[in-house]
């Protein structure tokens, strides 16, 4: 070897696995800081909320209980600006991902405080044992028994039910109920911006995946909410790994098409309407970005494609093929004949629901008048927004999907309730109205995103080159918008936390809204026998 002999390969690559090993853990610890703030955050609220000493049957303790709700919103929202004022000056990316994370956790924290205030002095879930409240409660007994409940429902929750209430509530079915619900209320929030942080940038998975779950959070029954929260992004994930399997590579796209069929099969296993109403829109979906893979890539990128898309569905179901074989073999012989307040009204209003306790909306008229024939503003919006999106990304995967969806529940919806005369039967499909608005919300914010992308393209181009006063400048504009974002979404979250945590505060039977469903845990005898400590009199019904 002479003098001039040099080694520099074995240095250099060793210096790069070393920063790319260093990149990688960053990313995981970041990751999973953005899961653990966020989680925290919705389980902040619920405790305080637990702290609150009032009287739930009262309307004044009930003003102000959500009043002292909002009160430690408000410092926890601040709590996290100021987190995120300090976190960017060293990380700028990881602190706009936690702070967004923290408020998707405080935006349903306030609905759940809600629930811990109304349902305060008693041991049941709301509704008592009545209803589905009444049946969930049941199948989990058969759970733990080794008995059995209907094949066609989803088996998800009432084996979680059972396993809650045996490992944490020494075989308490109702307060196991209770809590877990409240958990899943909390919850939503970081599950939506968790699911939707798999195809954007923090804050918008704050601004569009949260954002879209507000009308959906449902205090009485809120797991069905949480598979479709679930269900519209995971999906969309898969479009674009089935599209980029080819670059991606084998393993890496395989890995990620299992992933994927897992979440699904979970969603699938907790709630299966949301799929029934998409199916015919997935396959379509799945069929053109097929054939439009063939095209552009060709045969090889078409087999990879269909391969990631294979592994998927082997997945899902391993996982939860047995329950969709009862499923299917239920679908001809189930018939649904509960006819309640949204099967007699328009078919076409889909921009809110009254239930099976409608309240005011019997006597004010429903649907509301709308001022463009008929049609209110709101979903004039939305509909802007479905066609802004299919403009402006039309070959997107989360536009595909959600479209895709949104046609599927309409061209359901209007199948069966066209023949709700001749058949006498619901079908349940009223409930597209959730996946509809929840869709179409969520097409009119990714509209913005991709407009506000389209314009910061067109602003600056890759060749600029910005001084260090202008970067300064950049820098502190950016915590601007970031620090306006949280402030107004937080603000946001809290207000609808706080109207539907209201819907829900105990109120007479014969007001005939959502109070009922809390009035009747605080007058239906416990299960050890005792009154709830806020039974009306003193007394409880059997």
């Amino acid at each position: 070897m002479t003098g001039s002999a040099r080694w520099p390969a074995p240095t250099t690559v060793g210096h790069d696995l070393r920063r790319a090993g260093t990149r990688s853990v960053r990313r995981t610890a970041v990751a999973l800081a953005e899961v653990a703030v966020s989680v925290i955050a919705a389980a902040a609220l619920v405790a305080l909320g637990r702290l609150l000493r009032l009287n739930p049957v009262q309307r004044t303790d009930q003003v102000s209980g959500l009043a002292a709700i909002q009160l430690r919103l408000l410092l926890l929202l601040a709590a996290t600006v100021l987190l995120y004022l300090v976190l960017s000056r060293a990380w700028p990316g990881a602190a706009v991902r936690i702070s967004a994370a923290a408020v998707a956790g405080l935006a349903t924290g306030v609905t759940a405080a809600g629930s811990v205030v109304a349902l305060r002095g008693t041991d049941w879930p709301l509704y008592a044992n009545l209803g589905d409240a009444g049946n969930l409660q049941r199948w989990a007994y058969a759970v733990i028994d080794g008995g059995a409940f209907p094949k066609e429902y989803p088996p998800g929750f009432p084996h979680l039910l059972a396993d809650t209430a045996r490992i944490l509530f020494d075989g308490d079915v109702p307060k196991a109920m209770k809590w877990l619900m409240i958990a899943f209320v909390a919850f939503t929030g970081p599950i939506a911006y968790l699911a939707w942080r798999l195809l954007l940038p923090p804050l918008w998975a704050l601004g569009i995946g949260v954002t879209s779950t507000l009308p959906l959070v449902d205090p009485y029954k809120a797991y069905p909410a949480v598979s479709l929260i679930v269900l519209i992004p995971v999906l969309a994930k898969l479009v674009e790994v089935v599209q980029r399997s080819s670059e991606l590579g084998r393993k890496r796209a395989l890995a990620m098409g299992g992933g994927l069929g897992g979440l699904l099969a979970a969603a699938f296993l907790l709630y299966a309407g949301w799929f029934v109403w998409s199916s015919v829109g997935v396959v379509v979906l799945f069929a053109v970005v097929l054939v439009r893979l063939g095209r552009s890539g060709g045969r090889r990128a078409l087999a990879e494609g269909l391969l990631v898309l294979g592994t998927a569905a082997g997945v899902f179901l391993v996982l939860a093929g047995s329950y969709l074989a009862n499923l299917l073999a239920a679908g001809g012989t189930t018939k649904d004949t509960y006819f309640y307040f949204d099967t007699s009204t328009d078919p076409s209003y889909f921009a809110m629901w009254g239930g099976s306790f409608p309240g005011p909306q019997r006597t004010v008229g429903w649907p509301p008048l709308g001022e463009l024939g008929g049609v209110g503003l709101f979903s004039i919006v939305l509909v802007t927004g479905l066609g802004a999106a299919l403009a402006l990304g039309s070959r997107r995967p989360a536009v595909l999907t959600l479209a895709a969806c949104t046609a599927s529940a309409f061209l359901l919806r209007y199948w069966y309730a066209s023949h709700m005369a001749r058949d006498q039967a619901v079908q349940l499909y009223p409930r597209t109205s959730a996946q509809i608005l929840y869709c179409l919300i969520a097409l009119t914010g990714t509209a913005v995103f991709l407009a506000c992308r389209r314009l910061h393209g067109r602003g600056r181009t890759d060749g600029d080159a910005l001084p260090a006063a202008d970067l300064r400048q950049d820098g502190h504009r950016t915590r601007a918008v970031v620090v306006g974002a949280l402030c107004a979404m937080g603000l946001l979250f809290g207000m609808a936390g706080s109207a539907t945590a209201n819907a829900y505060m105990p109120q007479e039977p014969g007001a005939g809204t959502n109070g009922q469903l809390s009035w009747t845990s605080h007058n239906v005898r416990m299960p050890d026998g005792t009154c709830p400590k806020y039974a009306e009199g003193g007394r409880c019904a059997s």
